[in-house]
């Protein structure tokens, strides 16, 4: 149950063997900084770090011609020794310029995002190349650091309407194809569950596929989620999310566990545990089927709830508590969009008109 149920167990698990293969791959001198990436973050984001810092490695052996012959665990210490702010910032321009092709094989620049998680791995690993006395001099300190570009804030949010429309949508089953929607039918009460509580807690799609059957509490009405970060958290959920939460573990999920034991609370057709990409791929389907012109994610009904609780409440710190930001100026920065949208209909309201039914008095 919760943070420290199986799934969460074998998630880090599995997260700190993967950090562990990439550190194999990697020089010596690499591996006190990763040891500490394991000691200092949770599992997640030590394998991010290196993971980038693998990146940075490739890096080095593609464009220094001392290293293009080596594997990476040979590249010599002297290489990074050698590095200066140009050279960081020459990475920079690489990363910025981007990697992965996208469907029509064209490879678009990186977004300021990912440019930025690359360029703090890098910077964390020379500071801490400088703290143990591995270096005299730490190259980032001098390189250049990108500013920001305004964000032009994406505002379209499902309104009330497209709401409704979806949650239509799973309960009538509507689905494209014959094959479709005699599948969506077996998993018909699941789906509504999983929706209705994305809809109504904002919850994360992590936070929702890493859900225990005992982490319900109908008793209290309450859920037990593992938040981002690895702590535990609790949230009261509504009479809709109970409902349909009851009427899926009571007629549905038995029909779709193979193992009676197993906790998970979300089962898939294949009779295990829904992954996070199942989830994904799920709402993204119902979205299609909804005709709605943008595509679908569960982080779309995350923000619907986080814009529709603001703009009941106008209370930001209520909703950072909900959405589990430990930060409010995380809260502030996405929903600012908001504000500026209240501002643009403000500026076309005459507050000075008569009322209609006033006039009509008259």
């Amino acid at each position: 149950m919760g943070e420290n149920s199986a799934y969460y167990n074998s998630l880090k698990q599995k997260r700190r063997q993967d950090t562990e293969n990439i550190k194999s791959s990697l020089p010596l001198h690499v591996h006190g900084f990763v040891d500490e990436c394991l000691l200092r973050y949770q599992p997640s984001t030590a394998f991010n770090y290196a993971q980038d810092i693998l990146f940075f490695y490739k890096y080095l052996k593609e464009k220094n011609p001392i290293c293009r012959n080596l594997e990476l665990r040979n590249i010599p210490f002297e290489v990074i020794e050698n590095l200066g702010p140009q050279d960081i910032n020459e990475f920079q321009n690489h990363v910025a310029s981007g990697h992965k092709p996208d469907k029509t094989g064209n490879i678009k620049p990186a977004n300021e995002r990912a440019i930025a998680r690359k360029m703090a791995a890098v910077r964390n690993y020379f500071q801490y190349m400088v703290k143990y006395d591995y270096l005299n001099a730490n190259p980032t300190i001098k390189a250049v650091v990108k500013k920001k570009d305004p964000e032009k804030k994406d505002i379209r949010r499902l309104d009330s309407e497209q709401v409704q429309k979806l949650i239509d949508s799973v309960e009538n089953v509507n689905s494209a194809s014959y094959h479709s929607k005699v599948m969506s039918e077996i998993t018909a009460k699941r789906d509504l569950a999983i929706v209705t509580l994305l809809l109504n807690t904002g919850i994360r799609v992590s936070e929702c596929a890493g859900l225990d059957l005992t982490d319900v509490n109908f008793d209290e009405n309450s859920i037990t989620i593992v938040r981002k970060g690895g702590y535990e958290d609790h949230l009261y959920i509504n009479e809709l999310i109970r409902n349909t939460l009851k009427d899926y573990i009571k007629n549905e999920r038995p029909t779709l566990l193979e193992n009676a034991e197993d906790p998970a609370l979300f089962i898939s057709l294949k009779h295990r545990r829904m992954s996070i990409r199942s989830i994904q791929h799920m709402i993204e389907k119902y979205g299609k089927n909804t005709g709605l012109s943008q595509k679908l994610t569960p982080h779309k009904l995350r923000r619907a709830y986080g814009t529709a609780l603001y703009n009941k409440t106008s209370d930001i710190y209520m909703v950072a508590d909900v959405l589990g930001h430990k930060d409010v100026n995380t809260t502030v920065k996405h929903y600012a969009a908001i504000e500026e949208e209240h501002k643009r209909q403000a500026s076309q309201v005459d507050v000075y008109a008569p009322d209609p039914d006033e006039k009509s008095r008259l």
